[in-house]
């Protein structure tokens, strides 16, 4: 299988990406990486390490660079040979069975409804993220694809997110739980109740309304929410994350006994500080449109993009899109008929 790795994207791009599609390389010499992006600048990354292209490793040309602050639909009609186009045409036709990037956001979610089909049944596409909880990961859906969601989307999350759920982390019937200011039914706004009646007969394991605690107590398995409240919510618990590190350090460096002790305590604070960080799970999915897309943080070093290589090899072995499919013909008939 071959993986389409948008090697322009990125605050660090592209030496980070370079760096993370060797790694990926190493890992699962068994597939193949296309760094798609300026050959030249590609080039130059592999020299300035001191290495030669693995065989496993390909360069696919790509003149143009969509920026991060460009607008997304612009930005993909004035740069048609842009690396994200090119590295989503290549899932739309087959050439790879992800695409991933750590550029746009925006222009990568725009390139993927414009160049593949969305998956049969699907009526709004949306990005799922995984957090780390008590007793592994938690998948949050969405996190910034649609923020006015209607309840019969949210449902769709439910379901989409449980599939990919179940097919990365190997569980066979994930608890999902719709993101609520309470546990009780009758908490939330009209949207959040009628989408807690449809989860409820959707072909999933719905346990209930969900508090943004619960996310982190092992609770549930996947969190279903709008847009908005999802990217909200995961920019919170990175910044929360990245404070607590703060004070943690300024802690234990303070004075002399903190320092000497700071030895004893390394590999307990690595552990920490590996299960807490973004880059140990790669990148969100793109969920809704027949082929894997692979959205990175913009700040996505080499460790994190070798991992988004990974989960997109998990992805297309897991056939999520398959299985997406079949969950959501499964649901015909308990859920309202299309209606905009």
């Amino acid at each position: 299988m071959r993986i389409a790795l948008d090697a322009m994207g990125g605050d660090f791009a592209p030496r980070e990406t370079v760096l993370g599609a060797i790694q990926g390389a190493e890992a699962r010499p068994d597939h193949e990486i296309a760094l798609v992006g300026d050959a030249a600048a590609i080039e130059a990354q592999f020299k300035a390490v001191g290495q030669s292209i693995p065989s496993n490793i390909l360069i696919v040309h790509a003149s143009q660079v969509v920026a991060m602050d460009e607008k997304p639909v612009e930005a993909i009609k004035k740069k048609p040979d842009n690396s994200i186009v090119r590295a989503v045409k290549m899932v739309a036709t087959g050439e790879a069975g992800v695409a991933i990037s750590a550029g746009n956001t925006g222009a990568m979610v725009a390139a993927a409804q414009l160049c593949l089909r969305p998956i049969s049944g699907v009526r709004r596409v949306g990005i799922a993220i995984s957090a780390p909880s008590a007793n592994g990961h938690c998948t949050i859906m969405d996190i910034g694809a649609n923020l006015n969601c209607k309840p019969i989307h949210l449902c769709q999350y439910g379901i989409m997110a449980s599939v990919y759920h179940s097919a990365i982390f190997q569980i066979e019937k994930p608890r999902v739980g719709l993101l609520n200011v309470g546990e009780e039914q009758t908490k939330g706004g009209p949207v959040v109740r009628e989408a807690a009646a449809l989860l409820a007969k959707a072909p999933i394991n719905f346990v209930g309304n969900a508090e943004g605690r619960d996310i982190f107590r092992g609770r549930h398995d996947v969190v279903v929410c709008d847009g908005f409240v999802g990217n909200a919510l995961i920019k919170a618990i990175e910044g929360y994350g990245e404070m607590l590190a703060d004070i943690l350090r300024t802690a234990i460096f303070r004075d002399v006994w903190g320092r000497l002790s700071f030895n004893l305590m390394r590999p307990v604070l690595l552990n920490l500080e590996r299960r807490v960080d973004f880059a140990d799970y790669g990148g969100g999915l793109l969920l809704g449109v027949d082929g894997g897309i692979i959205i990175c943080h913009g700040r996505s070093n080499a460790r994190a993009i070798c991992n988004a290589v990974l989960k997109g090899i998990a992805y297309v072995k897991g056939n999520v899109s398959g299985s997406i499919t079949t969950a959501l013909r499964d649901s015909v008939g308990m859920l309202p008929a299309e209606k905009e």
